[in-house]
């Protein structure tokens, strides 16, 4: 039925491909313990079944049409695939992943992705890692290009997810060192109108969150500089070329500048991301859960020493979820 349906079947290709290799049907036919007329017969009913001529008859030793040379490349693949069932199969039983497609926001990917693939090695068998904006990273976990994505995008408005959170973080002002802290939010309105203010790029989801709260505080900030990557915006703190609002993890990302900035607590309550594991539900199995704690638990070991050794009062910063 499925030689039917398809018009091959995978012995038949993977006869086919041997007689391309080996350019003799008598050669094949040892190898496959078959006939040397059944080794013809396979490969005559092929070409019928595909409507196309696979190999130039009277040539010695037997060679591919163009339409062949194309099923060969097509059926190696297939018959690799094919080849590699049981190994999958085997390792579902102890718990190996094959193959993790994982995507991630810009502000953690250092240094959570090499955290991840150490803890990682012994349960996936092949990992790739895409880091970006969160609005790229949706569209291809859409597209089903990755197979998860850690952002700030809980993906609650579209069916067939999972989501998993992994912290809270608040939004905090970076400022070169020598500024002193807001006293309250008029304070912070001053300086904020006074001083140039380094933006994220405009199609961050950071960037679209501070003028988001910028309107809900009314406060109207003059646009000076924008930059695309977090360590070209903290470079410029650093340099005391103008001010910048990220968040805890884009900090760590930048620990090396650390020392020619300061972390002000941004006033006003509840300007704060959720950060979350998202998945397609049922695809991963109870490895989502697995991927989360490890997640959490790097936040938790790795992320807050760090922060707290910039400014102790980041220990109240970023709430890791529980499991």
């Amino acid at each position: 039925m499925v030689a039917r349906r398809l018009g091959f079947d995978l012995q038949s290709l993977e006869i086919f491909v041997t007689v391309c290799k080996t350019g003799s049907m008598t050669v094949t036919a040892v190898q496959t313990g078959l006939t040397q007329p059944a080794v013809s017969r396979q490969i005559s009913n092929l070409e019928q079944r595909l409507g196309v001529t696979l190999i130039e008859r009277g040539s010695r030793p037997v060679r591919p049409t163009l339409a062949g040379q194309r099923l060969v490349s097509a059926a190696e693949h297939l018959l690799s695939e094919a080849t590699a069932i049981p190994t999958l199969l085997q390792n579902a039983d102890v718990g190996i992943i094959p193959k993790l497609r994982l995507g991630l926001i810009d502000s953690l990917s250092d240094p959570l992705v090499p955290l991840l693939i150490k803890s990682l090695r012994d349960r996936v068998a092949s990992i790739s890692v895409a880091t970006g904006f969160m609005e790229p990273l949706r569209h291809r976990l859409l597209k089903r290009e990755l197979d998860a994505v850690v952002s700030a995008d809980p993906f609650d408005d579209v069916d067939g997810f999972e989501r998993f959170e992994l912290f809270q973080e608040q939004f905090v002002v970076l400022v070169s060192r020598g500024e002193p802290p807001f006293g309250d939010e008029a304070e912070f309105r001053n300086f904020a109108m006074r001083y140039p203010m380094i933006r994220s790029g405009t199609t961050s989801g950071i960037a679209l969150r501070v003028e988001q709260q910028f309107r809900r505080m009314r406060l109207e900030v003059p646009h000076a500089f924008s930059c695309e990557t977090i360590e070209s915006i903290v470079s410029l703190v650093a340099a005391g070329i103008g001010w910048s609002i990220l968040t805890p993890v884009c900090v760590r990302k930048c620990v090396a500048l650390a020392p020619a900035i300061q972390v002000l607590q941004m006033p006003g309550a509840g300007f704060s991301r959720h950060i979350y594991l998202v998945v397609r539900r049922g695809e991963l199995g109870g490895f989502s859960r697995q991927l989360s704690t490890l997640c959490r638990r790097a936040i938790q070991k790795n992320y807050m020493p760090q922060l707290v050794a910039i400014a102790p009062w980041m220990s109240n910063a970023i709430v890791v979820a529980q499991n």
